[in-house]
């Protein structure tokens, strides 16, 4: 089974890359930090955070997998645990109505994140 960080890395850069290639090593690591903030683990990060560019991009909005973790990771606090999934609903919601990344990041940041649902997925 290929990691989350080979496969959204590979995914990113549009070919396969090696599970030591510098691009994965830096998606392990943001995952790494996306994990430390939400309670899903980096593959549901990693599935959800494309799911989110999807989205956007059906709204005419280029945004990266990459770009929606990292923002996302900006207004997470460590050991918060706060649902990765709910927390993209709420910034495409976000980001619909304020207009620009920034905007939606900082409409989110500065209050609690939401938590992830009972049903959530590890």
């Amino acid at each position: 089974m290929v990691s989350p960080a080979v496969w959204l890395a590979s995914r990113e850069a549009g070919r396969d890359l090696a599970p030591n290639d510098p691009a994965v090593a830096s998606m392990r690591g943001l995952l790494q930090e996306a994990d430390e903030r939400f309670s899903e683990g980096p593959r549901m990060i990693a599935n959800r955070a494309v799911q989110v560019q999807g989205m956007l991009a059906e709204r005419g909005v280029q945004e990266s997998a990459r770009q929606v973790i990292e923002g996302l990771v900006s207004i997470g606090q460590i050991g918060e645990r706060a649902g990765f999934g709910e927390t993209c609903q709420h910034y495409v919601n976000a980001r619909a109505a304020a207009g620009t990344r920034a905007a939606a990041l900082d409409a989110l940041r500065g209050r609690p994140l939401p938590p992830a649902s009972e049903a959530g997925e590890q």
